[in-house]
C-alpha cells in the first residue's frame, strides 16, 4: 500500500483534491493513474475505468462487385441464421433436399424466398419446397430465416409451426457504470443553444457515457460541440440516413468522438449495446437488422449477439420499452420532443432525464 501523505500530496501539487474513497482506492492500489485534469475534486468513481470493446462495427464496403462476392455474401447469411437456429432450438433438422412423401415429423430450416397466401416458398443450400400451410401468413417475408414443423409431403412441407430465431428468455444483464443515450440532433437545421443545453447539463453528471445515434447533421458544430463540454467522457456517435443514404452505414469522420457504423455493437463493463438508428421489434425476433443495400464479403446485419440494450432513433418520438430483458431506448429529437434516457448498468435502471 502506499503511503496516505504521499498520494494526497502528489494530487495537490496537481491542483486536486481527492475524496476519502478516491484516496482509500489509491492507497490499496498502489499505482498513480493519469486524471482527467479538468477535475477539482477526485472522487472513486473518476478513477475506474471503462472495459470498452467494439464488437460490431462495420468500416469499409466493396468498390466493386462480382459474382463470387454475391454468392459469398448470401451464402454467408445462410450460415450465420442456420448456426443460431441450431443453438436455440433443440430440433433435428433436415436439408429440403431430404424431404420425403413418407408423411413424417420432420423440421427443416431455410430463406424464404416467395410467400403467397398460405405458401412459403422455402430454400437452403439443397433444394428448394413449398410449405403450405391452413391458415393466411402473418409476419413472414421473402428472406426471413425461419424454421418450420411440419409432415413431409414429398414436393411439399405440410406446414404445422414456423419458428423465427428470436433472442432468448434470461435474466437482465448487469455491469458497472452508467450512459447516456441520445438521437437525432440535427445540427443542421436545430438550434445550436438546444445542443449546448443538452450537453452543458451531461458535463456535470456522473456519466461517462454518451450514445449520440443518427441523423447528427452539422459534424464541425458537434466537434466544438464536444471539446467545449465532453473532456474526459467516452463519445459514440453513429450515422443515421440524413448522414448516409446507403445502409448499413460507414462511421462519421469525427476525430473527436468514437465513429460507429449504423448499426454496431459495443459492449461497455459487460453490457452490449446494440446502436441502429431506424430499428423495429421484429429484428429482434428474426435476429436481423433490416435490408442491406450493399454487397458486403458477408452479410453484416445478422445479430449474432444478443444486446441488453437497444438504442434508436429516426422516429423524433422518445420511448422506452422491454423486451426479453432487452431495454430498447429513443430519446426522439431535439427538432420534436427530446428526452435523453440514462441508463445505470448496475441496476438497469432507465431515467428519461427533465433538462
Amino acid at each position: 500500500m502506499m503511503d496516505k501523505a504521499d498520494i494526497v500530496r502528489h494530487y495537490f501539487d496537481r491542483q486536486q483534491l481527492l475524496t476519502p474513497a478516491a484516496l482509500d482506492k489509491l492507497s490499496a492500489a498502489g499505482r498513480l493513474p493519469e486524471t482527467d485534469s479538468g477535475l477539482f475534486v477526485i472522487d472513486k468513481s473518476d478513477l475506474e475505468q471503462d472495459n470498452i470493446r467494439i464488437l460490431k462495427c462495420l468500416q469499409s464496403r466493396p468498390k466493386e462487385v462480382d459474382t463470387d462476392m454475391f454468392l459469398k455474401f448470401y451464402t454467408s447469411k445462410y450460415n450465420k441464421m442456420r448456426d443460431i437456429f441450431t443453438a436455440r432450438f433443440n430440433k433435428n433438422f433436415i436439408s429440403l433436399n431430404k424431404v420425403d412423401a413418407s408423411r413424417s415429423e420432420i423440421a427443416v430450416f431455410g430463406i424464404v424466398k416467395d410467400v403467397k397466401d398460405k405458401t412459403i416458398e422455402l430454400e437452403d443450400m439443397t433444394s428448394s419446397v413449398s410449405v403450405v400451410f391452413e391458415t393466411p401468413l402473418e409476419k413472414v417475408e421473402r428472406d426471413d430465416a425461419i424454421a418450420v414443423e411440419g409432415v413431409s409431403g414429398g414436393k411439399v412441407i405440410y406446414g404445422k409451426k414456423i419458428m423465427f430465431a428470436d433472442v432468448p428468455l434470461r435474466q437482465p444483464a448487469t455491469g458497472t457504470g452508467k450512459a447516456c443515450f441520445i438521437s437525432d440532433l440535427r445540427l443542421s437545421e436545430a438550434p445550436r443553444k438546444e445542443a449546448e443545453k443538452f450537453f452543458s447539463w451531461f458535463q456535470n453528471q456522473d456519466i461517462r457515457n454518451l450514445f449520440i445515434c443518427g441523423d447528427t447533421g452539422d459534424l464541425a458544430a458537434l466537434e466544438a460541440i464536444v471539446r467545449r463540454y465532453c473532456s474526459g467522457k467516452n463519445i459514440f456517435v453513429a450515422p443515421g440516413e440524413a448522414d448516409d443514404k446507403e445502409y448499413p452505414r460507414l462511421p462519421l469522420k469525427t476525430p473527436s468522438v468514437t465513429a460507429l457504423s449504423d448499426p454496431a455493437i459495443v459492449e461497455i463493463n459487460g453490457i452490449k449495446i446494440l446502436v441502429i438508428h431506424n430499428f423495429e421489434i421484429g429484428m429482434l425476433r428474426k435476429r436481423y437488422l433490416g435490408r442491406s443495400k450493399s454487397i458486403l464479403p458477408d452479410d453484416y446485419l445478422v445479430l449474432e449477439d444478443v444486446p441488453d440494450i437497444v438504442h434508436c432513433g429516426h422516429t423524433g418520438k422518445p420511448f422506452v420499452q422491454n423486451y426479453k430483458a432487452i431495454t430498447i431506448v429513443n430519446s426522439g429529437s431535439i427538432l420534436e420532443e427530446f428526452k435523453p434516457v440514462v441508463i445505470d448498468f448496475a441496476t438497469r435502471e432507465v431515467r428519461q432525464a427533465a433538462l
